[in-house]
């Protein structure tokens, strides 16, 4: 057992540099239809401590709307909107939580000692980003770190402190999102992972098809057909109870997909999985049809992940005042 646990946490940081893709674009369509009372809020200064580390070096608690900051260069560079501040010091609350959503990827919780898993992995940011539970293997943070900054959003709305309110949720929703992918829960197939033992081709391909799946929603998302950004803006809410609950139904949902996932992205794209496959490859394939299967199931994910997600911030906002 211990053998296995330190070969899945090998195979797990060949991975840590990944995360779904596209947080900006998946969290603006998510939050479009919020019935907030006071649709704009005022930049306030960052005051509080927590009881969370940081990499100092890459944390950024200055406003950098208008930036495009955290944002990664796709599609044609201008989805989602990030205008400028309205007169300065206003924003709209969907662009605060647009913007700020991809920010956990910047470099915020990389290059820390949080737990004696990481000497096994060898970076922080898989640490906080994931959670594996398989068998008797429960590993990493990521369904905490949601859990933290949900209540740090609640704990600044009850100061009537709008502004970090939405930005702490922002974060909230990153690590949430994380959890929908179904390589942020499982690395691979126990026999892969046992495999990749004394094999370096096969814990390439797992680190590839992680990268991978990541740059299929983007695919999605900004590159293909409207299909992805009509299933998560006629997605509808679900509630679920309160944030336990609801990162729990995201991650089960997302192991449920592992399986089938994994079979369709190795299925069409075999050989390809032996470098890191680009965007042009994966309009190729997609385009002869190889990819339909693939397709629905992360639409799948996407229709639930949205849902759930919906509810939950009907239900939390209106907890902390910002919805009747």
């Amino acid at each position: 057992m211990i053998k296995y646990f330190f070969v899945l946490c090998t195979l797990t940081f060949l991975s840590l540099a990944f995360a779904w893709s596209g947080h900006e674009a998946l969290t603006y369509l998510i939050v479009q239809d919020l019935p907030i009372k006071n649709r704009m809020v005022k930049i306030t200064d960052y005051s509080y401590e927590e009881n969370r580390i940081y990499n100092q070096d890459y944390l950024v608690v200055k406003d950098v709307s208008g930036e495009r900051a955290f944002f990664d260069p796709l599609g044609d560079g201008k989805f989602p909107p990030d205008p400028s501040p309205i007169d300065g010091f206003m924003l709209p609350v969907w662009q605060i939580l647009t913007i700020y959503s991809p920010e956990p990827d910047n470099g915020m919780d990389e290059g820390l000692q949080l737990d004696f898993l990481q000497g096994l992995i060898g970076n922080s940011q898989g640490v906080r980003h994931m959670k594996y539970n398989l068998g008797f293997i429960n590993a990493f943070q990521g369904d905490t770190s949601f859990i933290y900054f949900v209540e740090m959003s609640r704990q600044a709305f009850k100061q009537g402190d709008r502004y970090w309110g939405y930005r702490f949720l922002a974060r909230a929703l990153h690590y949430a999102e994380d959890l929908s992918q179904p390589y942020h829960n499982a690395p691979g197939e126990t026999g892969e992972v046992l495999w990749g033992i004394v094999d370096g081709n096969t814990r390439k391909i797992l680190k590839n098809l992680h990268f991978l799946y990541d740059n299929y929603l983007v695919y999605l998302i900004y590159y293909s057909d409207d299909a992805a950004r009509e299933t998560i803006l006629g997605s509808k809410p679900a509630f679920l109870g309160d944030e336990r609950q609801v990162i729990n139904s995201i991650m089960n949902f997302a192991r449920s997909k592992f399986e089938v996932v994994h079979f369709e992205l190795k299925k069409a794209f075999g050989d390809l999985l032996k470098t890191n496959v680009e965007m042009k490859e994966i309009s190729q394939i997609d385009n002869k049809g190889e990819l339909y299967i693939l397709k629905g199931e992360t639409l799948s994910i996407l229709s639930y992940t949205a849902s759930v997600i919906k509810g939950f911030l009907l239900h939390f906002l209106k907890e902390v005042g910002e919805i009747n």
